[in-house]
């Protein structure tokens, strides 16, 4: 159970990926069938992208596995992006990958920044583990050249609707125990900290309204107890996750095309 909860909360790659590192790219799409937070960021990402003059300097900041970065390789070529990260298996696996305008770079966001000038950074759901969050986007803006640009997004609120997945979120070991998350944001105090950084809010994003919300809890709920659960708890969230996977789609568009003023996720796209 602690193997499985390592590969599936802690990025520690299985050894096979060492020999097939493209093997990973099968978890970008998994990741697009159960994350409703990359609908919003990969539309926003490859719309910012899109915009810059090239060639450019992307730096994805907590890059694990590099779903955002690596499928963009390609598309823009003569442009160069950095996977950073403090944990050495994803610095690693962005060099296994051997994608000539990619390369990873080990960092720790509260101690250091990067030395190259990028034209426009990312960071997904990292900044909520980090101790020393200020000094984490300091860094950040530091390695930004003039008027870059980074895209952040963070959970907010922290919100449930459900007593079920209230009850099971306590009980079991799921991704934010695992990883020890410090804290859960307001809006208001992740936008003064970004401006205490030095940055200035040229768009702002809600993601997971009541319908996100609740699609959210639907699936987590049910890969929770698949990871961490008993064998009976196993089997039976299994069956649920096919029995309920349609109706948690269902939610996650519902919630991507709807307006939304708040909810539990919000993405920034900021500015040096």
């Amino acid at each position: 159970m602690a193997k499985l909860q390592s590969v599936a909360y802690q990025y520690q790659y299985p050894s096979f990926v060492r020999k097939f590192p493209s093997l990973v790219k099968l978890v970008y799409g998994l990741n697009y069938l159960t994350q409703l937070r990359k609908w919003y960021v990969v539309r926003e990402w490859k719309s910012v992208l899109s915009s810059l003059p090239a060639p450019f300097t992307v730096v994805d900041f907590g890059c694990g596995e590099g779903q955002y970065i690596v499928p963009l390789t390609r598309k823009f070529t003569s442009s160069t992006f950095i996977g950073a990260d403090y944990h050495p298996p994803s610095v690693e696996l962005m060099g296994l990958f051997a994608i000539p305008n990619l390369s990873g770079k080990l960092i720790n966001l509260e101690s250091d920044h990067l030395k190259e000038e990028a034209d426009i950074g990312l960071c997904v759901g990292v900044l909520q583990y980090i101790d020393k969050d200020d000094i984490a986007l300091e860094n950040m803006y530091k390695s930004l050249g003039d008027n870059g640009q980074l895209l952040l997004y963070v959970p907010i609120n922290g919100k449930f609707i459900t007593r079920l997945y209230t009850i099971i979120f306590q009980k079991f070991e799921q991704y934010e125990s695992v990883n020890n998350r410090k804290r859960v944001y307001t809006e208001k105090e992740i936008i003064q900290k970004t401006e205490t950084a030095g940055f200035a809010i040229r768009k702002k994003i809600y993601t997971y309204g009541t319908a996100g919300k609740l699609s959210h809890e639907l699936l987590n709920s049910c890969t929770t107890l698949i990871v961490s659960g008993n064998y009976l708890l196993k089997i039976i969230a299994g069956i649920c996750v096919i029995l309920f996977y349609p109706v948690v789609l269902l939610l996650m568009v519902v919630d991507y095309f709807s307006n939304k003023s708040d909810g539990n996720g919000v993405l920034l796209v900021l500015k040096k």
